[in-house]
């Protein structure tokens, strides 16, 4: 009777074996194998996993226009055939990408793995709790082959929460057949195009962005910024200063050489107008350079690119404005390690080197502007080194919706001349400041 017993004992315990060993694969309820992506943080073996299901993870960016961003999954789906993405493409528009985003976010939805976010979003996400703080993927020595801007834009709180995917600023286009060295200070910048106008070699001589809407908080940022001025000191409010009203009272000298209307223009109209041959000097993007560069153009190949000039309390340079997007992981995506697999291919040499030949796009590592393929195809980029290493974000804060209605309102209104510089910055500061205070 013992040794049937025993027989019956081992016989179950041997049939707990063999279920076990048929249930080891199961998946998760979005069908991705959970063990597949565990992986120490930083490695790459994410995508190296022996599952016999591949791990999917799911990407959220905003239309690309150019071929890049397809053959940039191209290239990982084939380095790391055990990570397959599926591709959601959002609007091209920043605030409907912005409210999809938060909505579904705010819901706790883990349908998407990787956000692209735009530069002024991180920090308002990372307070939020929506998007993995990536300090133990994203090592110092990493971060420091990027452009810092761009990382500092994706900082908050002294962590990381984003990898800069690429970059844009503000650059200074000058007709290079008109000005032989373009101007280092606002104060020549003035006086080039004011004797351009008056010799009637152009209809104007400076044309920006102007109208209220985020464009002019960019312009006016590189005023303050330019002059030694600034938003925020950490949380603190530092824009009550006289390098900021100095700053104001500069950029609305502008309006003196600028066409009637700017106060009205955003990027396309100013661009349009400069791409005529009527303007001597533009404010914009850099995508605005094969614009420039057409048959079409009456400017094509007598356009140069140089940094945003410096006010009188400035240091050595012009400080930019920084645009750009980046990488960010979901807190409750399922694959953190499959998504940083691909996010650190994305924004590795390799990755941001497609981004670049194929879409033109401003890579943010630095080793990239010396790469003869990526200047290869885009010979602009070498100008633009000079202007990025020392661009500067918007204000980097969760509160930075409220911050940029209130810079726009009040700039919009000195412009017009509502109010003066002093009346101007003192309202921002004191709205900034009961912002942060909420």
């Amino acid at each position: 009777m013992n040794k049937r017993l025993l027989a019956l004992v081992l016989a179950a315990i041997m049939l707990v074996f063999m279920i076990s060993a048929c249930g080891g694969s199961q998946t998760s309820d979005n069908g991705t194998d959970n063990n597949a992506a565990e992986t120490q943080p930083g490695s790459e073996g994410a995508g190296n996993s022996t599952s016999e299901e591949p791990v999917t993870i799911t990407y959220a960016r905003g239309k690309d226009t150019t071929t890049s961003n397809q053959k940039m999954l191209e290239a990982f789906e084939k380095k790391y055939p055990n990570i397959k993405i599926n591709y959601q493409e959002m609007p091209p528009q920043s605030d409907q990408q912005h409210n999809a985003f938060v909505t579904a976010l705010s819901a706790g939805d883990d349908s998407v793995d990787v956000y692209r976010l735009d530069i002024i979003w991180p920090a308002e996400f990372a307070a939020a709790g929506w998007v993995e703080p990536l300090d133990d993927y994203f090592t110092e020595e990493e971060r420091a082959k990027f452009l810092q801007g761009p990382i500092q834009g994706c900082t908050y709180n002294g962590s990381i929460y984003a990898v800069p995917l690429y970059t844009d600023a503000g650059v200074l286009y000058y007709r290079k057949d008109l000005v032989a060295t373009p101007p280092e200070t606002w104060d020549e910048l003035y006086n080039i195009g004011k004797q351009l106008m008056d010799e009637g070699k152009v209809d104007y001589g400076f044309v920006f962005q102007a109208n209220q809407y985020e464009g002019l908080v960019c312009n006016v940022l590189e005023y303050i910024h330019s002059n030694g001025g600034n938003v925020l000191d950490g949380s603190d409010v530092v824009l009550n200063s006289e390098n900021s009203i100095e700053a104001l009272n500069i950029f609305k000298k502008m309006l003196d050489i600028a066409p009637e209307g700017v106060t009205t223009y955003i990027e396309n109209d100013g661009g349009a107008m400069f791409q005529e041959g009527k303007v001597a000097f533009m404010r914009n993007w850099p995508n605005w350079w094969s614009n420039l560069n057409k048959d079409e153009s009456a400017v094509k190949d007598k356009v140069g690119i140089a940094p945003i000039p410096k006010g009188p309390k400035g240091d050595a340079t012009g400080k930019a404005t920084l645009g750009g997007w980046n990488l960010s992981i979901n807190k409750n995506s399922k694959n953190k390690d499959a998504a940083w697999t691909f996010i650190e291919f994305m924004t590795g040499e390799e990755g941001q080197k497609i981004q670049s030949v194929e879409g033109g796009y401003l890579p943010t590592r630095q080793s990239l502007y010396k790469d003869p393929d990526v200047i290869k195809a885009n010979p602009h980029f070498e100008s633009m080194y000079d202007v990025l290493v020392n661009a500067l974000p918007r204000p980097v804060s969760p509160f930075y919706p409220k911050i940029s209605e209130s810079i726009q309102i009040n700039t919009h209104k000195f412009l017009m001349g509502e109010i003066d510089a002093k009346t101007a910055v003192e309202n921002m500061a004191k709205e900034i400041q009961d912002t942060m205070a909420q």
